[in-house]
């Protein structure tokens, strides 16, 4: 009896280790992201009935990932009874972009990857263990899973499914929408939908309206305009800008400049505290030959015009000699004396004199333009100035009284504010209670408006109002998905968006992937340096400068257009995080400060974007600063060249008041239509010292011509 039950305990213990060497450990990597909502889940799910019919008893530690581990959980598969895996699997939200970099494999037998293969971050782990990789997506990165599956012990399975012959009903919509080009709004526009073959023309002002398809193409033709294709998408407004079909560029010409101390009508200031271009001419050299001041200016300016026969006071800057309307001719001041400006009115033009200025006694001239050169001298500085200072000085700036704002128009507010509540998404959104209702009606939204980045960066601006950071991330990371292959542009924005949330971690990866693009961008390298700074990794903030300033990314042409912002950025970096850099690596040039009271940075999206930016000071007087092929075609032609597209501004402590900045879209030449410019907004107070404030806010520029405020500021 002893004999027989010591059989059965042998055969007991033999058939439990036999057993457990059967039992396979299984890590199954269930890609959770938007573009995984396209999957053929019965397909998924077959493919794994037939691997657990093989695999009966198994370990499988499932991972869903996202653009983080949404879950991470382990089922004990007995005698192929997945069932409860499965229902985890068939309860599956897709939502966020893929992020292989999160994932981690430990020490298992077998790994399943679920994926279509689209990663903004393409980095993927490494594993040792037998790899297989599935698809049932109709549309898969295959350039990526070759990668990966090269070597021996990995796999790729295709499990898409043929399209089937099931006519799917075309979902059809009316666009409305406006055409305009650099002169405004354009009549007679052809618009054809490609996918109905209907045809209509834009009327007087621009307006058309058709019936496309949703995802179709819409076709705008026009006798010397660029035919321009967009895509129809959740909007039902689309408005086009065109562009001539041949342009001329005008020359670029680049100069660099010192660092100096210029007397801009208030007094000596440091050129870059300005907050506006400038350009000077030291008297050193002024040609003895040139005994006319008007011989010494003449070609030292890039943007000024000088007839032969005229006077220097007849000068035109930069754009202007494209208008027909009021005064072309700039204002000239001789040692804080302004000279009576000349006129070019047919009817009633006058001439000023300036043969009296000895041009062996110039110590400097200066070319001002901007901002403050129009709150300083009024409506007559709104064409340039040129600043004039003699070694004798004729006249002293301590003598004189503080010129006032004088004759700049009187601004009348005609501004529109645009109210992203007022968007159907938001407003249902926030009838909700409770943020897991919230996110629920944002999954029911994205049903209609999915294929809009616009939809993502407002709902994840509401869930701000939730202090959820993690669904913020992930809502955002959507914007990733939408295209298989995400364009600079959309990165770009991401970008923005992450800056303005403090999400420094995300900016980094997004400015490193704009750089693995396109690795000529200048503005790539200075956002990534200054994303470091913000994610207090100040070391490396300190490696991506020296880089810049040696010359070390070579894929950039120059960095010129940018010098100015970059060089006060990295003094910054040294004057408030000096202990944490390498010391001898802080090139001397960098360890005197810059200060400013405030710092207003502009930066757009699309680096050719058209605008014009009304800045309105206290006392209700306003400058135009303008972005358009007509004033700046140059400055854009080497915006585009260089990679950026950014401009600063800044304002004293003595300019005490409300400061409206009122901007005026136009659109843009290059890009997806169905993709807006947006605009990021960073206003530092105190910038340099200690007490050093931020904040960023994004704007999204989509309506054409129509002036809207984008920032309020209360110095």
């Amino acid at each position: 009896m002893k004999k027989h039950l010591l059989l059965l305990i042998a055969i007991s213990i033999s058939l439990s280790v036999s057993s457990q060497e059967i039992i396979k450990k299984v890590t199954l990597l269930w890609d959770t992201s938007y573009s995984m909502i396209d999957r053929n889940l019965d397909n998924d799910l077959n493919y794994l009935d037939e691997f657990f019919l093989k695999n009966t008893n198994s370990d499988v530690t499932l991972v869903k990932f996202s653009n983080d581990i949404i879950l991470n959980e382990t089922y004990s598969i007995k005698n192929s009874n997945w069932l409860d895996l499965k229902k985890e699997l068939q309860n599956t939200t897709y939502d966020g972009s893929t992020n292989y970099n999160k994932l981690k494999v430990t020490e298992t037998d077998h790994v399943l990857l679920f994926s279509d293969g689209y990663s903004f971050h393409k980095k993927f782990p490494k594993i040792k263990s037998l790899l297989t990789i599935i698809s049932s997506n109709k549309e898969y990165n295959s350039d990526f899973f070759n990668s990966i599956t090269k070597d021996s012990g990995k796999e790729f399975i295709d499990l898409k499914t043929i399209e089937t012959n099931k006519s799917k009903a075309s979902e059809f919509k009316t666009v409305k929408g406006r055409v305009s080009d650099e002169n405004g709004y354009l009549s007679n526009v052809v618009v054809i939908s490609r996918d109905n073959n209907l045809k209509t023309v834009t009327d007087s002002l621009g307006n058309f309206s058709i019936k496309a398809q949703m995802r179709g193409i819409l076709e705008f033709r026009y006798i010397g305009k660029n035919t321009i294709l967009s895509r129809v998408s959740e909007s039902a407004v689309k408005n086009i800008y065109m562009t001539d079909g041949n342009m001329v560029l005008d020359e670029l010409v680049l100069e660099s400049k010192k660092e100096e101390v210029i007397d801009n009508g208030y007094g000596k200031l440091d050129k870059k505290r300005l907050g506006y271009s400038i350009e000077t001419l030291d008297g050193n050299k002024i040609i003895p030959s040139n005994t006319d001041v008007k011989d010494a200016v003449a070609g030292k300016f890039a943007g000024i015009k000088i007839g032969n026969n005229d006077d220097l006071s007849q000068f035109v800057g930069r754009g202007r000699y494209t208008t027909i309307l009021g005064n072309q001719y700039g204002l000239v001041v001789v040692d804080g004396l302004v000279i009576k400006q000349s006129n070019s009115s047919r009817d009633a033009g006058f001439i000023a004199d300036t043969g009296f200025i000895d041009p062996a006694n110039i110590e400097s001239v200066t070319y001002l333009k901007g901002l403050a050169a129009t709150n300083i001298y009024g409506s007559d500085g709104s064409n340039g100035v040129l600043l004039i200072k003699t070694k004798t000085g004729t006249s002293s700036y301590k003598k004189k009284k503080k010129r006032q704002l004088g004759n700049t128009p009187i601004y009348i507010d005609d501004t529109e504010i645009k109210e992203v509540v007022d968007k159907p998404y938001i407003k249902q959104v926030s009838q909700t209670n409770t943020i897991e209702d919230a996110y629920k009606m944002y999954l029911s939204q994205r049903k209609l408006y999915g294929k809009d980045i616009n939809f993502f960066f407002d709902i994840a601006s509401y869930f701000k109002n939730w202090n959820n950071p993690y669904l913020m991330k992930r809502v955002l990371s959507n914007v990733l998905e939408i295209n298989k292959e995400t364009n600079l542009e959309t990165l770009r924005i991401l970008a923005y968006k992450y800056d303005q949330y403090n999400m420094f971690d995300e900016s980094i990866k997004a400015y490193e992937q704009i750089i693995s693009i396109k690795p000529s961008e200048s503005q790539a390298y200075r956002n990534l340096a200054l994303s470091y700074q913000l994610n207090k990794q100040f070391t490396k903030a300190q490696e991506v400068h020296n880089k810049i300033y040696n010359n070390k990314y070579t894929e950039v042409s120059s960095f010129s257009g940018l010098k100015q912002t970059i060089n006060s950025e990295y003094k910054n970096l040294v004057a408030l995080h000096n202990s944490t850099l390498v010391a001898a690596d802080i090139p001397d040039f960098y360890k005197k400060n810059t200060e400013y009271d405030t710092r207003i940075v502009f930066e757009w999206s699309y680096f050719d974007a058209q605008f014009d930016l009304q800045i309105v000071n206290p006392q209700q007087r306003y400058y135009t600063w303008s972005h358009t092929q007509n004033e700046e075609r140059s400055r854009i032609i080497k915006e585009t060249a260089q990679g950026y597209g950014l401009e600063e501004f800044f304002i004293t402590k003595k300019d005490k008041g409300e400061w409206l900045f009122n901007l005026t879209y136009y659109g843009k030449k290059t890009g997806d239509n169905s993709i807006p410019t947006y605009l990021k907004i960073t206003v530092y107070n105190n910038f340099g010292r200690p007490n050093q404030t931020k904040k960023v806010t994004v704007k999204e520029l989509n309506d054409l011509n129509k002036k809207e405020t984008i920032l309020k500021l209360k110095i």
